[in-house]
């Protein structure tokens, strides 16, 4: 029997690339706001995220075996600048939805990131207490309470940042950087932020394993082996692919919270540890190159 997946933000980056995966065993339907993507085998359904009322028709319509939230922005620096809307979408929705699924009897799943953590030493592990340093972070804290609170069901998994095309809609970190490098232009980032970036190939495989999966009422955090800033990350992507990595500018993390003995901005590490998530799934974990060489070799 064919299962059925609702896929909440469906139309964001994460969403659409789900969107593709899950469409090959399942019936997927994918929620969006003001984006439509329209993807072959996929059923789309407009979605208010703060009205509870709407959740309720769409999760009576749809009967779910499993709703995925994938919805929001995952970009720390504008959710600083739209507080109103981050709360929104990652924290009043996430309840919405929570609530709604606590009547049903839908498997919840909530992607969450590192940004629930203050970067204090990194590599964290999902038993370390959540102190998020951000506002972003503050909301995804909110929405994991919810889903923890009032689903029967659920899996949070927390990922680190996430890279990957966009869906034409949106440009993701890949693209702009791309897009910068091969027109020579300039690009100032992060070099104090520390994270251990991860592809959406692997992220898509591993919520399709958690989907098809039995385990329930887990927090599970996902990212790469490799540690190294966003202005590392940049100019190790422009010597692998022939751009020119003194293009790449850096500043201070936004997060920064105060300096070294030597006068340095202090490092902010939000680096995940996977092992229970690799450990539980069977599965490989991936260095940076082996991410690069997913990429292609192409420059276009």
């Amino acid at each position: 029997m064919i299962r059925t997946v609702l896929i909440i933000g469906g139309s964001g980056f994460i969403g659409t690339h789900l969107s593709l995966k899950l469409r090959e065993g399942f019936k997927v339907f994918s929620t969006f706001g003001r984006n439509l993507v329209r993807i072959p085998g996929v059923t789309p359904i407009p979605m208010r995220l703060e009205n509870r009322s709407s959740g309720r028709q769409i999760l009576g319509l749809v009967k779910p075996d499993v709703v995925i939230y994938a919805a929001g922005s995952n970009d720390v620096e504008w959710s600083e600048r739209n507080p109103k809307e981050t709360e929104k979408v990652h924290t009043a929705g996430a309840g919405s939805v929570s609530m709604v699924s606590e009547l049903s009897t839908s498997r919840l799943i909530y992607l969450s990131n590192s940004y629930v953590f203050d970067g204090g030493r990194g590599n964290f592990h999902e038993t370390d207490v959540a102190l998020p340093g951000s506002y972003l972070g503050k909301c995804k804290l909110g929405g994991e309470n919810f889903i923890r609170g009032k689903s029967v069901n659920h899996l949070v998994l927390r990922l680190s940042p996430v890279l990957g095309r966009g869906n034409g809609l949106q440009l993701t970190f890949f693209d702009q950087l791309r897009i910068a490098l091969s027109r020579g232009q300039r690009l100032t980032l992060s070099s104090n932020e520390i994270h251990s970036f991860v592809p959406i190939t692997t992220v898509v495989d591993v919520i399709g394993r958690l989907v098809e999966g039995s385990i329930k009422n887990r927090v599970f955090h996902y990212g790469g082996l490799t540690k190294l800033s966003w202005v590392d990350l940049a100019r190790r992507f422009a010597k692998r692919f022939g751009f020119d990595p003194g293009l790449i500018m850096t500043k201070n993390s936004m997060l920064s919270k105060g300096v070294t003995e030597d006068g340095q901005p202090r490092p902010v590490d939000l680096s995940l540890n996977s092992t229970q998530l690799i450990e539980s799934l069977k599965i490989k974990p991936f260095e940076l190159e082996e991410m690069f060489s997913i990429f292609g070799e192409s420059r276009n």
